[in-house]
């Protein structure tokens, strides 16, 4: 029992741990003094992009696979990064709706799996349900800011901009990618893009507001 219980306070004091540098990293986030003007300025570039999203889902019911579908891009909109998962897929059809199957759960090193997935998509899958829209890294001022990627993100979900940020360090080991801000299950990334491998550490969130 003694051990149990050293072993549940070593738990405890682990996880009161976390949540306190959690809070920490917020704080210095909400204020460093470049992160609020920089996330202005991204969530004014990209409004055009948005309204484009939004009328191309008025006019089909759904997203497009990827930036490069959408017809209104706008130049001043390059360099945000559209993201889109495969649970939010509509598809073309019952039995494509029936193919996904196939694409779900576990998968084992397959040679062509990459090659058969995107093969799938072109197929099957006219659009998506949802997506995020996620800016360029934001600049910060602090020094001890400079571990921590920022960005601004729009969700579809609840047409929400928040600042979101997590610690570049771990992912940039695992994965090779410096800006952690990179999801590996985006579907509008194609076949090849990235390796899958484990979502980088999220260390915070905070909406700001309502479009």
């Amino acid at each position: 029992m003694k051990l149990l219980s050293r072993i549940g306070l070593v738990f405890m004091i682990l996880i009161v741990g976390s949540v306190t540098m959690c809070a920490v990293q917020k704080r210095a986030v909400y204020a460093d003094p470049d992160v609020t003007p920089a996330f202005e300025q991204a969530r004014a570039r990209a409004q055009p992009l948005v309204e484009a999203l939004g009328r191309y889902y008025a006019s089909h019911s759904y997203y497009p696979r990827s930036i490069e579908a959408l017809m209104a891009h706008d130049g001043g909109t390059r360099g945000f990064r559209y993201e889109v998962w495969g649970a939010n897929r509509v598809y073309r059809s019952m039995d494509c709706a029936g193919r996904a199957r196939e694409f779900t759960g576990f998968v084992a090193a397959i040679p062509d799996y990459e090659q058969r997935l995107e093969d799938f998509r072109a197929d099957c899958v006219r659009g998506y349900s949802s997506f995020l829209l996620k800016s360029p890294r934001l600049p910060t001022a602090w020094g001890f800011n400079q571990g921590t990627v920022v960005w601004a993100q729009f969700a579809s979900q609840d047409a929400r901009w928040s600042v979101e940020w997590c610690t570049s360090h771990d992912h940039q080991q695992l994965s090779g990618f410096s800006d952690c801000s990179y999801t590996v299950f985006d579907e509008a990334l194609g076949a090849g893009t990235a390796t899958r491998v484990q979502r980088p550490r999220r260390t915070g969130a905070s909406v700001t507001q309502e479009q």
